[in-house]
């Protein structure tokens, strides 16, 4: 069976049908990257990280373009903590589609998490670039910036956030302490009763700053 870009199925929640029919597909054409990339992927939204990054590396020794294989498995390597592997695979794939967002969103976090913060800024500014609207890249820009000092760019970033979610907790919270950065609890506070009233778990000393 010929291979094609139609044969790669998307993210979704995978079910049980879902995955043995991917197994189905791996076992009768074991050759097929495309065949592995999908149980890969049906492996991956069931947790089942181990079995979904050796199926993700499969794909890619059968067809190593397969680019988003790579990110998926960087994706999965970021998750379990391992931060040069995520970025390694993940700069392959860039090197060649650096429109992909996933990509782009998950370098920055492992880039985050290592410190690395203007190579961080660099990849969630190329996000929003793909997509304005990805509200994960305002967040963590915003955060960025609410850490550096740089209170009006955070404000606007976490603002593009809760504009495009409103129900965003994080955002809100980040906001609150940005207004009482700038001196106006007023907003300050509103922005903490948004959060708290979203469930979010606002540090009980900030709660205390504001109300007191």
């Amino acid at each position: 069976m010929t291979e094609n870009r139609s044969d790669i199925q998307t993210p979704g929640s995978a079910g049980d049908d879902q995955l043995e029919r991917a197994e189905r597909a791996v076992a009768s054409q074991p050759d097929s990257a495309n065949a592995h990339y999908n149980l890969g992927l049906a492996l991956a939204k069931r947790e089942d990280r181990d079995r979904s990054k050796e199926e993700f590396r499969k794909a890619l020794k059968l067809k190593p373009g397969l680019l988003e294989a790579r990110v998926n498995l960087g994706t999965i390597l970021l998750q379990e903590g391992d931060y040069d592997g995520c970025i390694n695979e993940i700069l392959k794939a860039l090197e060649f589609r650096p429109d992909l967002i996933e990509g782009c969103i998950s370098i920055g976090i492992a880039y985050l998490q290592k410190g690395m913060t203007d190579l961080a800024e660099d990849s969630f500014h190329n996000a929003l670039k793909i997509n304005p609207l990805s509200v994960v890249a305002h967040i963590n820009l915003g955060n960025i910036y609410l850490v550096r000092g740089d209170i009006d760019r955070s404000i606007e970033h976490n603002t593009k956030a809760i504009e495009i979610n409103p129900r965003f907790p994080m955002a809100h919270n980040n906001l609150a302490v940005a207004f009482h950065y700038k001196g106006d609890n007023e907003k300050a506070r509103e922005h903490m009763n948004q959060a708290i009233g979203l469930g979010y778990e606002v540090n009980p000393d900030f709660m205390k700053l504001l109300n007191g």
